[in-house]
């Protein structure tokens, strides 16, 4: 991904977030009771951050799993490295694209082969989906159970609508790229290692996909630990299943990161779950804990690790 890539996509996700973070607070400040500073549950916020880490260990165990299987052999302080980094750079592309493409930059400063970088990213995707085809028949039947949660979808795919027409220029300008086009004809040369991997792989890809499944139901469970530190009365089952629609807005929105619709379309599904006094504070913190901070630590690894390697060459 060039580093113009990186600098403006940064760009483009601190604005989304700066304006969505405002208009929060812009619209909920009269009713938000500030006394909740003072009441926040400690041990519940570090449990918070035992969940991010939980996150990225089962996101980490995915990829290590996958990268075994071709031979890829790295340290267990990279792989959590390469976690980070992979959350920093979906944050910043339309779609969490740029998850994915980082990653072939960290696997390529091995010496690893390309076509075992794309045989390992292209199943690192596919192992993702089991999560949200798992999940599928139950965000069906729970959105059409009860008008009420069929009127916030609705809302939530207008705030996706939305967005996706305001990220259209970001998502067109990404896709410009020259580097995008050798992607793309990279990826339907090496198909066919979808294919081996599952004939010869198939026990590991099924512990991938465990994996996938296993972390995305960490990712669930960031809502409720939250409602627990702002002593807010809840039910946990129907706090899961509102964040399914919310989940597929975000990992599909064409807004970096799925910013904008994290938390505009978070606002709106928990609306008359969580009381009004909170909820924009709630909204807040709940996307800066499961997924702002993971990437703003995976930049800083980047960047770290870019400058290192720029070192190195200079020295050759």
């Amino acid at each position: 991904m060039p580093p113009v890539a990186l600098f403006w996509g940064s760009l483009a996700t601190l604005l989304f977030v700066i304006v969505s973070f405002f208009f929060l607070v812009a619209k909920f400040a009269p009713q938000t009771d500030w006394s909740w500073t003072g009441r926040l549950d400690a041990k519940y916020l570090l449990l918070a951050l035992f969940l991010l880490f939980l996150y990225h260990s089962f996101d980490m165990l995915r990829l290590k799993t996958i990268a075994g299987g071709y031979n890829i052999r790295y340290s267990y302080a990279y792989a959590y490295a390469m976690s980070f980094i992979a959350t920093f750079g979906a944050t910043i592309t339309p779609a969490h694209l740029g998850g994915e493409l980082i990653l072939y930059y960290l696997l390529s400063r091995l010496g690893v082969s390309r076509r075992k970088i794309w045989g390992t990213i292209l199943f690192k995707t596919v192992s993702g989906f089991s999560f949200f085809l798992v999940a599928l028949p139950v965000l069906v039947l729970y959105t059409f159970s009860d008008e009420e949660i069929l009127k916030k979808v609705f809302i939530l795919f207008i705030i996706f609508a939305l967005f996706s027409l305001v990220s259209v220029p970001v998502f067109r300008w990404f896709k410009n790229f020259e580097g995008n086009g050798r992607l793309k004809k990279t990826v339907k040369v090496y198909c066919y290692t979808l294919l081996h991997f599952w004939r010869k792989k198939r026990t590991l890809f099924l512990k991938a996909c465990l994996y996938s499944i296993l972390l995305y139901l960490v990712f669930l469970s960031f809502a409720p630990v939250l409602l627990k530190a702002f002593g807010v009365e809840f039910d946990w089952l129907e706090v899961y299943l509102l964040q399914l629609p919310l989940m597929y807005a975000i990992f599909t929105s064409p807004s970096p990161g799925g910013s904008g619709v994290g938390e505009l379309g978070s606002a709106a599904i928990f609306e008359g779950v969580v009381p009004a006094s909170v909820l924009g504070p709630f909204v807040i913190l709940w996307r800066f804990l499961s997924q702002y901070l993971s990437a703003f630590v995976g930049g800083i690894l980047f960047a770290a690790i870019v400058y290192g390697d720029w070192r190195r060459s200079e020295r050759r």
